[in-house]
């Protein structure tokens, strides 16, 4: 008994694109219009995972080795539901906050010790983050719940596409690069669809459908608390086979033997990095190392070869491990 894809399905999307069964087991490629970089492709795993997030209300926490394809999963869940989508890329700096609001507190020092400025209501210093404006850009416009005079208003955040909708996709990517307590401290907003912006004691409340997917690499292990509250998709490594077909779509005119053979080149290289305790060549890299043998026409017969593995595929030497000893030399 299969179940029901009630809240996404990617062969039945509202949403602008193009579609393909790719098998029986009902794995759909989407493709964004004519772009032929703008190719995901939807395994039966995914579908169920963004079912089951969608259903539990939950966000959609994705892991899985960097160039996996985490990011492009959460504009092709948008662009599938016709949502508007947003994104904020997590550093070491990001503060929980940074995703709902900042406050210039430097301007509002300034205008408080200048003569010719007077310092303002404390929300015209408020600036909405992503989440604010996917949560309800009224208000974000507004900088909080009351109305303000249009001169005063914040600057419309447009969805990264461009389009508005009733719903919104908001993509949180590389969590694990934040400070720990930054996971916790977005729990609330995540569990309530609500926050208070501090400063103006505001109390924002969602007025659409928003849908949250989360991506870690896997560089810092995320709070018990915090996984609670998720639903997981774990993105499986990549194989040859795999390789060829995302090959297959990103080059459609390419040549289909040097794909064969290079994603071989690739598994090859990612064993032994596995075994050096080395970071893994990834599919973006792999695509990477095929549009270089297609710009200047090498291969891996190349007597420089080595170059482009250690520029594009390995990128760094590590304590016993060199470019060479990767290559088998």
């Amino acid at each position: 008994m299969d179940y029901i894809r009630k809240y996404f399905d990617p062969g039945q999307h509202r949403g602008e694109g193009e579609r393909r069964r790719l098998d029986d087991n009902d794995t759909f490629e989407w493709k964004e219009g004519k772009d032929e970089t703008q190719v995901h492709v939807f395994a039966p795993k995914v579908t169920l995972a963004v079912n089951i997030a969608m259903a539990a209300r939950r966000p959609l926490l994705i892991s899985g080795e960097p160039g996996s394809g985490k990011s492009t999963l959460a504009r092709a869940v948008a662009k599938v539901l016709g949502a508007e989508y947003f994104a904020h890329v997590v550093t070491s700096r990001t503060q929980a906050s940074d995703l709902l609001w900042t406050h210039d507190a430097l301007q509002r020092l300034n205008d408080a010790t200048s003569r010719d400025e007077n310092v303002r209501p404390a929300r015209y210093y408020v600036e909405p983050g992503a989440l604010w404006w996917a949560f309800d850009p009224a208000t974000a416009t507004n900088r909080g719940v009351e109305a303000l005079p249009p001169e005063n208003q914040a600057s419309r955040r447009m969805p990264l596409d461009g389009k508005t909708s009733d719903r919104a996709v908001v993509l949180v990517d590389e969590i694990d690069k934040a400070d720990p307590d930054v996971p916790n401290d977005l729990l609330e907003p995540f569990d309530l669809k609500r926050f208070t912006v501090r400063e103006t004691g505001d109390t924002i409340v969602s007025t659409r459908n928003v849908n949250l997917i989360v991506t870690t690499n896997g560089e810092r292990e995320l709070s018990p608390a915090f996984l609670r509250r998720c639903v997981v998709l774990t993105l499986e490594e990549p194989q040859a086979p795999w390789l060829c077909e995302v090959a297959a779509r990103w080059f459609p005119d390419g040549d289909r033997d040097l794909q064969v053979r290079i994603a071989d080149e690739v598994m090859r290289l990612r064993e032994t990095a596995g075994k050096n305790e080395l970071r893994k060549p990834s599919t973006a890299e792999y695509l990477d190392a095929l549009r270089v043998c297609a710009e200047l026409r090498v291969d891996e017969k190349w007597s420089d070869w080595k170059k482009i593995v250690a520029a594009v595929l390995v990128k760094r030497d590590g304590p016993g491990a060199t470019v060479e000893t990767l290559m088998g030399d």
